[in-house]
């Protein structure tokens, strides 16, 4: 049974790349972004993909029109347990087998010695996270970033996996829609509602049994 009952824009469609013109954006975060390759390492890769995002904006390594050297990228989804922070944050073999929650997720921050602000979906509203999160994209340098941990069944971007964690690249005001680089590997990036994606988050993980939320990276 279809269950497309959500309005989503693929990214690389012509809509897509219209909407990003018009769009607050980070163009580092959409440069550096790539599928996870581990299934189980949505939170790893996310986190890695926001703090090089941030890294590399602060300097000209990246060359926004050519290909990215991943010499130059510190942080990557198959070198972040190369790291003493990710080890002293999380094992492994924890990440490995059943990922990470949202607290997980602050832990790998804090060891990192990054400042960001958390935020459980259920203890605040969509006006706020509308605002933060536009707020933080504002930047294109991507001094600030944003992870979303969602349900990825209920925002029907696949059938089977529920919590999951990707960036925020974009944010369109006038459709009020978000730019989810989705870092599932059988998924298509897509604009999404503000809404839908906040109620997405609204939803609670059986491990932590809390809800899912956000993260603003700061500078």
């Amino acid at each position: 049974m279809s269950r497309d009952t959500i309005t989503k824009v693929p990214f690389h469609s012509e809509e897509g790349k219209r909407l990003l013109k018009e769009s607050v954006s980070q163009p580092f975060m959409i440069k550096l972004f790539k599928k996870q390759e581990n299934n189980t390492f949505c939170g790893i890769h996310s986190c890695a993909l926001a703090m090089s995002a941030q890294h590399l904006g602060r300097g000209s390594e990246v060359n926004l029109d050519g290909d990215t050297d991943e010499k130059n990228v510190p942080y990557l989804e198959s070198n972040m347990f190369s790291f003493a922070e990710t080890k002293q944050a999380v094992s492994f073999e924890t990440a490995d087998t059943v990922g990470v929650t949202l607290d997980e997720f602050q832990k790998l921050l804090e060891a990192h010695r990054k400042n960001f602000r958390c935020t459980y979906a259920l203890k605040s509203t969509l006006d706020v996270f509308r605002e933060e999160a536009s707020t933080a994209l504002g930047n294109p340098d991507s001094s600030q970033g944003v992870i979303v941990n969602y349900d990825e069944y209920q925002l029907e971007q696949d059938d089977i996996i529920h919590g999951h964690f990707s960036p925020l690249a974009a944010y369109h005001s006038a459709r009020d829609m978000f730019l989810l680089l989705d870092t599932w590997m059988n998924t298509t990036d897509v604009w999404v509602g503000a809404k839908d994606l906040f109620d997405a988050m609204c939803t609670v993980d059986t491990d932590s049994g809390k809800s899912r939320g956000w993260v603003v990276l700061d500078p």
